[in-house]
């Protein structure tokens, strides 16, 4: 009885599970592989070339020198077309230009040229006034035809002057139109003409300033301002000839010479003013025709 107090109760087994769980719980192992989602079974060759392929931009990736020189052209390309096709641009920009100021330019000439005409008319008969007044002046008796020398005397001072229509080829001058002249005979001869016309402006200025003045400087010790303002019409800008004879404040002799003195230097110099003004004349037609030829201007 002793023995069987000393011997231990047995242990159970460890790979008995302590609670069998109920068959409601168990299910079977193709019902429970059926309801889970399928997942794509990849080839092994994929996953190998997945593997060891590499976008060629990718951020670690480096480029061979020839796509930096791809690159370059490229880029070079691009700016020289940009370059060549401003350049394109500018050049039509700068033929259009040209083409308008030789249009306004041949307007202007034809302009002077239409001037010259009609003073030409003009001068002429100014030179016989001038001629009858130095005759008048040296006659030995002039009482008996002071109504002719008042009229001749006043005329005498007046005078067409002629300046040349200059606003095209100035607006070239200031603005660097006369650069955009690509044919250097057309700009040749435009020069010549404008250099022309300075010289009959220079022989006018000095005409009027020398022997206009001194002129008039004897004529009024001569003539009565009053019968000068009576004949004179200041709408018209004309002077009438004197019905009668109005008398003289002088017939000294020297005076009078001297005043025919002064009537002769005048004609002459509006003789050589006429010669230059022929001069322009001349370089005009030549000048129109020349640029009209250069520019296709006939049929325009």
């Amino acid at each position: 009885m002793k023995e069987n107090k000393n011997i231990e109760p047995e242990q159970p087994p460890e790979n008995i599970p302590k609670e069998i769980p109920s068959q409601e719980n168990i299910l079977p192992v193709a019902e429970t592989a059926a309801n889970e989602p399928q997942q794509p079974i990849i080839p092994t060759s994929e996953i190998k070339n997945m593997e060891v392929h590499k976008h060629p931009h990718h951020i670690t990736h480096k480029k061979k020198w020839g796509e930096y020189l791809l690159e370059f052209l490229m880029l070079f390309l691009a700016v020289f077309l940009g370059f060549v096709a401003e350049n394109i641009r500018e050049h039509i920009s700068e033929r259009e230009n040209e083409k308008v100021y030789m249009q306004s330019l041949v307007q202007n000439i034809k302009n002077d040229i239409s001037t010259i005409k009609d003073q030409q008319k003009v001068f002429d008969q100014r030179v016989i006034l001038l001629d009858s007044l130095i005759s008048i002046l040296d006659a030995p008796t002039i009482t008996s035809n002071t109504g002719n020398l008042y009229y001749y005397a006043r005329m005498a001072t007046k005078d067409n002057g002629f300046f040349g229509n200059t606003s095209t080829f100035d607006q070239m001058k200031s603005t660097g139109g006369l650069k955009l002249i690509k044919s250097k005979s057309v700009a040749e001869s435009i020069l010549s003409y404008y250099t022309i016309i300075d010289q009959v402006r220079q022989l006018q200025f000095v005409g009027e300033e020398g022997e206009l003045n001194e002129y008039r400087k004897i004529a009024v010790q001569i003539f009565n301002a009053d019968v000068f303002n009576q004949r004179n019409s200041i709408s018209m800008n004309m002077v009438a000839r004197p019905v009668d004879n109005p008398p003289l404040r002088t017939t000294d002799r020297k005076l009078l010479g001297d005043l025919a003195g002064w009537a002769h230097y005048i004609k002459n110099t509006r003789i050589g003013i006429d010669q230059f003004k022929k001069g322009v004349f001349e370089k005009g037609e030549k000048l129109i025709k020349q640029i009209e030829e250069e520019y296709y201007l006939e049929n325009e």
